[in-house]
């Protein structure tokens, strides 16, 4: 199978297919989900928090970003990648985000960037204008914070479609729209030419986004909770607990 473009992704929207994205950061991850069939591997800017600790985004650097963005891209053989620009690049102004797109560009080989302009649209849209102009493909966020209750009135609405369609208009080539209701979904989905997934969607937009390791149940506080089918972290924690036992009673 050859590796796919933005392009069939967006024919993919155009034909009614639905994209199937994964969030991952490691060689090992990226080739489950290929064999798994994914479209779209992103490499999110979350393994700041969930792999190495930081807890404040303004911590983890471009240079960080492109180690994981390098791993992923180094195996894919099949899926389109993403690769995010950092939160403390966004920050930094148009220029550093025109110099930092050049940067995954060149140096990871994904196929596009993820400039998360979240509930800072008006502050931020030149950043996506910035990547745009280096003729590097962008892939915009746009919406509510994950924490937040979903956000589906009139106001949110015009908020969410106003943004889509401003960043469309700019060049953006998918856009990852976030934490909305599924009608908000749906009527987004159905105006805009380019593919508009997320991760709280249903069917009604046009893919689904899942993080492997909230996917998966890869974290240490889920061991202890009780659910129908354990997770990959009870799972692990078996095997490791049960290598410790037979080695502090020497008699592995």
């Amino acid at each position: 199978m050859s590796r796919l473009t933005i392009e069939d992704l967006q024919v993919m929207k155009t034909k009614g297919l639905k994209i199937a994205a994964g969030v991952c950061y490691d060689v090992q991850m990226t080739k489950i989900w290929e064999r798994a069939g994914v479209d779209l591997l992103s490499v999110g800017d979350s393994v700041s928090r969930i792999f190495l600790g930081m807890e404040d985004d303004l911590e983890f650097s471009l240079d960080a970003m492109l180690l994981f963005g390098k791993a992923v891209s180094r195996v894919a053989e099949k899926a389109v990648v993403n690769v995010d620009m950092p939160t403390v690049t966004c920050n930094a102004g148009p220029k550093a985000v025109e110099e930092a797109a050049k940067r995954i560009r060149d140096e990871t080989f994904a196929d596009m960037t993820k400039v998360d302009i979240r509930t800072q649209e008006e502050e931020l849209f030149d950043d996506v204008l910035a990547v745009i102009g280096t003729g590097f493909p962008v892939y915009p966020q746009i919406g509510f914070d994950v924490w937040e209750p979903s956000h589906g009135s009139a106001k949110d609405f015009d908020h969410v479609m106003k943004w889509c369609n401003a960043v469309q208009d700019a060049g953006a080539v998918m856009i990852d729209l976030t934490n909305v209701s599924h009608e908000i979904y749906a009527e987004v989905a159905k105006s805009l030419k380019v593919p508009v997934i997320g991760g709280q969607c249903g069917p009604e937009a046009d893919g689904r986004i899942y993080v492997s390791y909230l996917l998966t149940g890869y974290r240490a506080d889920s061991i202890d909770k009780e659910e129908e089918s354990p997770g990959a972290a009870k799972h692990i924690y078996d095997i490791a607990l049960n290598a410790v036992s037979k080695i502090h009673a020497g008699a592995w």
